[in-house]
């Protein structure tokens, strides 16, 4: 699943457009895009999950989750909607193809540099997975993709869903963790995620969302 930094800025940038079409309320919209990673219940119930096209991977079923939360007149509920949208792009559409997955081999590999990770340390937490998001959200933020004045304008304790599976939450709260990332400022080195390649991503699945939601 992308980092809580790739949330943001498709969250800003999935606002910055929908708001020339509906009123939208920026704070609850943006704190319904945080919502899903913050809740303890099994992520295979908060998520929706089911297999991905990659053995061992897995995606928000969005045909539940569009049933559950595609609700053009609660905010935080389209907030949310955005966040299991995005996992799923982010998934399919942009961490498959960019590595090599040789299931015989249970590796994964990098082909622009040949890098190659076992797949456990690779996705555990604080491991290379992770280390990617590090080297790109500061980037994110001097390119304007996350605006501090809205990350400081979103409340400590973000507001509950009435879902309990969403409103079951860590006691760390998100700003917490997200402070914690924010002090993380290692160097770009591309060895693990191409950043241009992600801030496409990014660019293309908010398109994607916009037309999807003003269509509904």
């Amino acid at each position: 699943m992308p980092g809580n930094f790739c949330h943001l800025a498709l969250a800003e940038e999935v606002y910055r457009q929908l708001s020339s079409y509906m009123p939208l309320d920026k704070i609850k919209f943006m704190s319904g895009n945080l919502i899903p990673d913050l809740a303890i219940v099994d992520k295979k119930i908060s998520h929706f999950r089911k297999g991905a096209t990659i053995k061992g991977l897995f995606v928000p079923d969005m045909a539940k989750v569009e049933k559950e939360l595609f609700a053009i007149d609660d905010t935080i509920k389209l907030g949310m909607y955005c966040h299991l949208y995005f996992d799923y792009s982010f998934i399919e559409n942009f961490l498959i193809p960019e590595f090599e997955w040789p299931y015989e081999r249970m590796k994964i590999v990098n082909p622009r540099n040949h890098m190659e990770w076992d797949p456990e340390p690779f996705f555990k937490k604080d491991g290379v997975y992770y280390q990617g998001f590090n080297e790109i959200n500061h980037l994110l933020i001097s390119d304007g993709c996350i605006s501090i004045k809205t990350i400081s304008e979103l409340p400590e304790d973000l507001p509950n869903t009435g879902m309990e599976v969403f409103d079951v939450r860590c006691e760390k709260t998100w700003k917490a963790e997200f402070e914690e990332y924010l002090n993380k400022k290692e160097e770009y080195t591309g060895n693990i995620f191409n950043y241009d390649r992600l801030k496409r991503c990014i660019q293309k699945t908010s398109d994607q969302l916009v037309k999807k939601i003003i269509a509904k």
